[in-house]
């Protein structure tokens, strides 16, 4: 058992904290020290009081050793450690609802708002100051260590990390695909537990001859979305291309099965079942590509598409809901109340759960415990060579100790979502230097010509960067208030 060192930035954190502790608390081949620095000292101490109850809770299950501290000095707090988790809120809910729902007005309307498009690059303007901050802190107080990102814009922070300390050992780790790779196992559980004829009926995209055939098994239709399959999504293999949250899985194994045809026998399927037109089989059946994020996420990509302009009730056509803000910060109260009576009560018995994220079985691969292939987003020194190099993608890479092996992904054959993608990526890394060379009026321009953006007029364009500047201007640089 490796002894290890965690600092958590952002470990007030009310969602991912929880999973990492109970992932650390399961697993038996690290042991050591989890030090959480938040400015939210508060839920800090609730998540030091949760950490250390949920080991007590749990001493017959938990085989390893830990103990958690709070700081309130970042450089402290850092210094010597061996791993580094990020993940935090930039500033508040306040700020988060401009990002969202400032630019209905303009009739554009995001599901998420924190990856590209006005909410996304908003963000970004609050958060890579940040970022950069913490890059350098890193470098004095631990240059050595691993450095996990969990926070949005995915890309654009990673950039962030490495820009201001180019030796930094960082990716960021997203989830995304890993939905993609349990729906893929549930078809698996569905097309092998079907007799013959049954799996004909599937591979010609027959419904009601495939559902006939499901009445023979444990499963239903339905299965496809219980992401509880009972193969472990582990056991196929998805080369994954793209960038964060834009996303794709153009090959997919099981040992020597091609999963590939199967998926393209369901999308008909689910779309006949569900009388839906989801935004992932859209772009599979238009561009030849299994698009694995969530819908919510591919769809601001590609506006134009799937949120056109001044159609609020457009998405419900796609399947998908617009997330408001006011529902974030409702669940946001709510959780910090959860959190303090399960911390605090008594009679709260805490018990742990896998998560089933792979931010630990990446840390165990890089202290030499055992090799990973996840995928994770670092900076492309080309593992994507068609894609713009120095900017972070997202691919495979295998985890070894002290070692990450990014692994080539191959090229996005489509025209149409290769230059989407390029263009997408060259924003996120233009963003990024521009913002660290104090260039505003780059910005600007990187921003009017996100798709999103650019579909306004230039006047409107200008107007909307502006009032952005002035709604986050308690958060921003002096730079970008002149």
């Amino acid at each position: 058992m490796k002894n290890v060192t965690i600092c958590y930035i952002g470990g007030g954190s009310k969602n991912w904290a929880q999973k990492y502790f109970s992932d650390l608390v399961l697993q038996d081949k690290l042991c050591g020290t989890m030090r959480l620095y938040d400015i939210d000292k508060t839920m800090m101490k609730v998540n030091k009081k949760y950490f250390e109850k949920l080991m007590k809770n749990n001493k017959g299950k938990v085989n390893t050793e830990w103990k958690c501290e709070v700081y309130t000095d970042i450089n402290t707090a850092l210094k010597g450690c061996d791993i580094v988790i990020i993940s935090i809120l930039p500033y508040t809910m306040k700020n988060m609802y401009h990002d969202v729902h400032h630019a209905e007005k303009y009739g554009i309307y995001q599901p998420v708002g924190d990856t590209v498009g006005v909410g996304g690059y908003s963000r970004a303007l609050r958060t890579l100051g940040t970022y950069k901050y913490f890059a350098l802190r890193i470098k004095e107080n631990c240059p050595n260590a691993w450095v996990i990102n969990y926070t949005n814009p995915m890309s654009m922070c990673t950039n962030a990390l490495y820009f201001a300390f180019p030796e930094i050992k960082a990716f960021g780790c997203c989830h995304e695909v890993f939905s993609s790779q349990k729906m893929l196992c549930d078809l698996l559980d569905m097309y092998n537990a079907m007799d013959e004829e049954g799996k004909k009926c599937f591979m010609k995209s027959d419904l009601k001859g495939t559902m006939e055939a499901l009445k023979k098994t444990k499963y239903t239709f339905d299965h496809f979305k219980s992401f509880n399959p009972d193969l472990d999504r582990h056991e196929i293999y998805t080369n994954v291309q793209g960038i964060n949250h834009f996303t794709f899985i153009n090959e997919a194994h099981y040992k020597d099965m091609d999963l590939m045809p199967l998926y393209k026998a369901f999308v008909p399927m689910h779309e006949e079942y569900t009388k839906q037109h989801l935004v992932k089989f859209d772009i599979y059946q238009k561009n030849g590509i299994f698009g694995a994020a969530g819908d919510r996420h591919l769809a601001e990509f590609i506006p134009e598409r799937f949120l056109p302009l001044g159609k609020k009730e457009y998405h419900f056509e796609n399947g998908f809901e617009l997330t408001t803000v006011k529902s974030r910060i409702h669940n946001d109260i709510k959780r910090r109340r959860q959190l303090k009576f399960q911390a605090y009560c008594p009679f709260v018995k805490l018990k742990p759960g896998k998560s089933g994220e792979e931010g630990t079985l990446q840390l165990i691969a890089l202290m030499g415990l055992g090799d990973l292939i996840s995928n994770v987003n670092v900076v492309n020194r080309g593992q994507a060579k068609d894609l713009p190099m120095g900017t972070a993608v997202e691919t495979n890479a295998k985890f070894t100790k002290d070692h990450i092996e990014p692994i080539k992904c191959g090229v996005i054959k489509d025209k149409y979502l290769h230059d989407r993608v390029t263009l997408h990526a060259t924003n996120q890394k233009e963003y990024v230097e521009a913002y660290f060379r104090k260039d505003k009026a780059a910005l600007r321009a990187i921003f009017k010509r996100d798709p999103q953006v650019s579909r306004l007029e230039p006047k409107l364009q200008d107007q909307l960067f502006d009032e952005l500047i002035e709604i986050n201007k308690e958060c921003l640089e002096d730079w970008l208030l002149k």
